[in-house]
């Protein structure tokens, strides 16, 4: 009987200090100011965040996958033991942005040639054109065919001077952009006729002062023929 008591004993202790912790918690949720219809917003919220990432990343994995398919080259061997480092690449994958500010303003100056085939010959070209099974139809630049484009030394001091004096900067784009010594030619092509100004005002005065097409770091297009875009 003893320990039945003892053991009751104990039992109504236990529950004493339970209520006592359970009054304890209950007077911390009062001093915490705990709102059920703001813990209900709250978690409302956090769902569309969640819907919101997941959708956004959605649009990420998307566009991801329209890129590769953009940056993908593929063909066959057009002859039999055919050597495929005549073959360079995609201008993309030929280059590399020195500096991200810059990423922006050199995709606008390369455009479409930037998804364009470099190659060491003509001859090698016609026969990826002819007999290389492509699976998307593709432009080539031929090595030893095309003509590169370049600035004169004298419109790039003109440009960097009047940059300068606005407080901008002026670079000609393919010093903006890595590359190999092998394929300067394709590149000059695509990114050697044009210059790279920081601020529409002095992108505008330096094209119509060195007759030379600029873009701003923003994307903005100044042509010597007068448009904008």
């Amino acid at each position: 009987m003893k320990k039945e008591e003892a053991s009751a004993a104990k039992l109504s202790a236990n529950k004493t200090k339970a209520t006592e912790k359970v009054a304890m918690l209950q007077s911390k949720l009062s001093g915490m100011d705990f709102s059920e219809k703001e813990f209900s917003s709250l978690e409302n919220e956090k769902i569309e965040l969640e819907n919101s990432v997941s959708n956004l990343q959605q649009i990420v994995e998307t566009l991801t996958a329209q890129l590769e398919g953009r940056l993908s080259f593929k063909y066959s061997d057009p002859v039999r033991g055919f050597d495929r480092s005549k073959v360079k690449g995609l201008v993309a994958r030929l280059i590399n942005v020195k500096q991200p500010q810059n990423a922006t303003a050199l995709e606008v100056v390369a455009g479409g040639k930037l998804y364009q085939v470099v190659v060491d010959e003509a001859i090698t070209g016609k026969a990826i054109l002819n007999r290389g099974k492509l699976e998307r139809r593709v432009t080539i630049i031929p090595l030893d065919k095309i003509t590169s484009r370049r600035i004169t030394s004298a419109s790039c001091s003109q440009a960097a001077s009047i940059a300068e004096k606005m407080g901008s900067t002026s670079f000609p784009a393919i010093e903006l952009v890595g590359f190999d010594e092998e394929v300067r030619s394709a590149i000059e092509y695509v990114f050697g006729s044009t210059l790279v100004v920081d601020g529409v005002d002095a992108a505008n005065k330096i094209c119509d002062a060195t007759k030379t097409r600029t873009v701003t770091l923003e994307g903005d297009v100044y042509d010597p023929s007068g448009t904008i875009s």
